[in-house]
């Protein structure tokens, strides 16, 4: 069965956690979202988009747990396009949550590989620890600061890395980013939002866990940690999973 250990933190800043996080070991599930800040309701967006996926996927799995398609990262989209729907049937039904918004990220891992699909900047890591190394798999969907005109944008190009150009909500038209990676023993995926991403290092992730290889739990902790020392103005959620 799959490993898996997870955490979420309000953070120092913020007073209320907006991220939202789902997972199956027996299903080897793994969904993150992250209402997004600023918004209002960005609690309801993450929590309703993160179970409508669960629910789509939970529905294509037999009895012994097997999932009945040859095609994942297909259902993992349609995952993904159904909680868009769900959300924008909400902030239809109520006027009061029109600005609402999340990121989403959904994971399936069987034996030899991990699939995913998601929209926003909620990322998706591989870490070897055979070859001690890690890779970011998804790509943020945010404003590239490298095609802002910093002097026409000044404001606007200085937050770049945190203005969503894809969000859960945001249109009945929405295009997932998705892909997958082959899997190993020992192989470590990392799931988070960027309350964690935009703090600390890929290297500074990797190094944890490869000092914490053994204890997932404890590896949590400790980069929350780091976190914290670095200020934590966001919510921080990480979901880590292996199989051996």
């Amino acid at each position: 069965m799959l490993k898996i250990s997870s955490l979420s933190d309000t953070g120092l800043v913020r007073s209320t956690n907006e991220d939202f996080y789902l997972f199956s070991r027996e299903h080897r599930i793994i969904i993150v979202a992250d209402g997004v800040g600023g918004y209002d309701y960005g609690e309801v967006a993450s929590r309703l988009a993160a179970e409508s996926a669960y629910a789509l996927l939970d529905n294509e799995f037999d009895e012994d747990y097997q999932i009945e398609t040859d095609e994942p990262i297909k259902l993992l989209n349609e995952a993904v396009v159904f909680a868009n729907k769900k959300v924008i049937d909400m902030k239809v039904q109520r006027p009061s949550h029109q600005r609402m918004g999340t990121t989403l990220t959904c994971l399936y891992l069987d034996k030899d590989f991990v699939y995913f699909s998601y929209i926003g900047d909620s990322r998706v890591y591989h870490i070897d620890l055979d070859d001690q190394t890690i890779s970011q798999l998804t790509t943020d969907h945010t404003l590239s600061k490298n095609k802002l005109d910093s002097k026409k944008f000044p404001n606007l190009h200085a937050r770049a890395n945190d203005v969503l150009t894809r969000m859960i909500g945001a249109g009945n038209n929405i295009n997932p980013g998705f892909g997958k990676r082959s899997l190993k023993q020992r192989d470590i995926i990392l799931a988070c939002t960027d309350g964690l991403s935009d703090l600390i290092s890929d290297e500074q992730i990797l190094e944890c866990v490869l000092q914490n290889k053994a204890d997932m739990n404890s590896c949590l902790k400790l980069l929350l940690e780091e976190v914290k020392q670095e200020g934590a103005r966001d919510n921080i959620t990480v979901v880590m999973a292996s199989s051996d």
